[in-house]
């Protein structure tokens, strides 16, 4: 016997945010699989053993060396040949800088002095937070 649609009981979904939900701005971008998958990093804490372990001395005005190395990395899964791309992948992209957690992007030129600044001790303490990961991921 069919039921009417006033009969039938749709589940109700929440409006409340999951624990395991970020919130993040609604906004549009041509990249939003790659915000997805920034989303779901912030959530299982990926960069956190490079934010520890890696250590650049530089001075920070309105990002950290950290901050830069991520908006780095960020360019470089969004496609980008090099980090001059910055300035039209990633600063134009205010939804993906979000998915990451950034709420403004450096320019292309701090970032490339940052990496400039980075000696043989910080790849000896990138390759140790990538070793932390690999421990952590292959369980």
């Amino acid at each position: 016997m069919p039921t009417s649609r006033s009969a039938r009981k749709s589940p109700r979904r929440s409006t409340e945010p999951q624990p395991h939900q970020l919130q993040t701005d609604r906004r549009y971008s041509p990249r939003s699989a790659l915000a997805a998958i920034g989303v779901h990093l912030r959530h299982i804490k990926l960069l956190d053993p490079s934010k520890q372990k890696v250590v650049i001395l530089q001075k920070s005005i309105r990002h950290t060396p950290f901050q830069k190395l991520t908006d780095a990395l960020i360019t470089i899964l969004a496609g980008a040949h090099g980090l001059a791309e910055i300035n039209t992948r990633l600063r134009s992209d205010v939804a993906l800088q979000r998915a990451f957690g950034r709420e403004a992007c450096a320019e292309q030129s701090v970032v490339q002095e940052t990496l400039n600044a980075c000696t043989p001790l910080n790849v000896q303490q990138m390759q140790q937070a990538m070793d932390v990961l690999f421990r952590k991921l292959s369980r």
